[in-house]
C-alpha cells in the first residue's frame, strides 16, 4: 500500500462567499419586505374604494326616494351627509321630467403621492338619470 499524501483541508466557506451569501439574502428579503408593504397599501387603498362605493351607491338610494320636483334635486351642486361618510352630489335637468343625478365620495389613497408626497385622496362618482312619466 502506498502511504497517503495528507491534502489540506478546503472545506468551509470564505470569509468573500460569506459576505456575498449574506448581501444576495439581504437583497431578496428587502425585496420581500417591499412587495409586503406595497401589496398592503393597495389593500387599504381597495378597501376605502369599496367603502366609498358602498357611499355613494347608498346616498343615491337615498336621493331617488325624493320626488322629482322636492327641493333635495334642484339643480346644481349640493352635500349630502349621514353617519359615515360625507358625499358631493351634482343635479343637472335634461328636460322637465328627466334630471341626472351626479354622487361623488372622496377616499384616502395610499398607493399614489400627491405632489408634495403626501397620500392623495382619490373620489369614486356614480351618476343616474330620474325620469318621472308622471305629471307634477
Amino acid at each position: 500500500m502506498k502511504p497517503r499524501c495528507r491534502i489540506a483541508d478546503r472545506s468551509g466557506f470564505t470569509l468573500v462567499e460569506s459576505v456575498l451569501a449574506v448581501m444576495i439574502l439581504g437583497i431578496a428579503l428587502g425585496a420581500c419586505i417591499l412587495s409586503f408593504s406595497m401589496a398592503m397599501r393597495a389593500v387599504k387603498t381597495e378597501g376605502n374604494q369599496m367603502n366609498a362605493l358602498h357611499s355613494c351607491r347608498d346616498a343615491l338610494e337615498a336621493l331617488r326616494t325624493n320626488h322629482l320636483y322636492s327641493a333635495a334635486l334642484q339643480p346644481g351642486t349640493n352635500t349630502f351627509s349621514n353617519a359615515t361618510f360625507n358625499c358631493t352630489y351634482t343635479v343637472t335637468v335634461v328636460d322637465t321630467n328627466t334630471k341626472n343625478i351626479s354622487v361623488s365620495v372622496p377616499y384616502r389613497n395610499y398607493i399614489h403621492l400627491d405632489a408634495s408626497n403626501i397620500w392623495s385622496y382619490s373620489t369614486n362618482t356614480l351618476t343616474t338619470s330620474l325620469v318621472s312619466t308622471l305629471h307634477p
